[in-house]
């Protein structure tokens, strides 16, 4: 049985979908259509989120193009938590973490009780629950296999918000069995030699890279009118 460690986990602020600039939410929608025709397929979209190194903007990256995704008609998303060492989902949509993934596998909760809704219409997530002792193991177990399989029914894409491969392997089990890696990396700190390598670990291991999403580009200012957008959060693609 998964434990809850003392310190609770370090988190971000949360999003706040009404304070985001029109050019930022453009750039979400850019990706969003990038990765929706990458993807050519009947059935649930199975794509992860991951990056080289942490705090280069991994889960603000994936919840927002998650958010994107849900915003188009009749199109169902669901955002899971698969970072069990540093989990950031619960605290980026302000929804309790427990119920969640781990308690689930270790069949402490029903599967209607581990999936929540958001206050986003369509967009639904499972977060994390517990930190567990065990994460790849429960990365790569058959429960995990299993409640994928299970929730793809339901969904038209699901987004795995996965740890920075190029620190630990928690993600190689989500992305051999997904349609499609989106890499982030964040201006000025992610270095081509870590890029390199997290791009080799993911199409060794069989991953399909989607794309590349660049965080923390300076956006333009606009001189003309005396403003200009300072959010943070540009966007790039490989």
């Amino acid at each position: 049985m998964a434990k809850t460690k003392g310190n609770k986990p370090k988190v971000e602020n949360p999003i706040d979908l009404d304070t985001i600039a029109f050019q930022i939410r453009e750039s979400y929608k850019t990706a969003r259509a990038n990765i929706v025709y990458s993807i050519i397929k009947k059935g649930c979209k199975k794509i992860v989120f991951t990056s080289s190194n942490k705090s280069e903007g991994k889960t603000v990256t994936s919840v927002n193009v998650a958010i994107a995704l849900a915003q188009q008609v009749n199109t169902k998303v669901l955002i899971i938590d698969c970072d069990l060492r540093r989990p950031q989902l619960h605290n980026a949509l302000n929804i309790d973490p427990a119920p969640g993934l781990t308690n689930y596998l270790n069949n402490e909760c029903t599967q209607e009780q581990v999936i929540k809704q958001t206050r986003v219409a369509n967009l639904h997530a499972v977060t994390y629950g517990a930190v567990p002792p065990n994460p790849s193991e429960l990365m790569a177990s058959s429960d995990m296999k299993e409640f994928v399989k299970t929730i793809e029914k339901e969904y038209d894409f699901i987004i795995f918000d996965t740890p920075p491969i190029g620190v630990v392997v928690d993600s190689i089990p989500m992305i051999k069995n997904s349609d499609g890696v989106v890499l982030i990396v964040k201006h000025n700190q992610t270095t081509y030699p870590n890029l390199k390598k997290t791009i080799n670990a993911v199409t060794r291991n069989g991953g399909k890279i989607l794309g590349i999403i660049i965080n923390g580009v300076e956006t333009v200012k606009k001189r003309k009118y005396g403003y200009g957008y300072g959010y943070g959060y540009g966007y790039g693609y490989y």
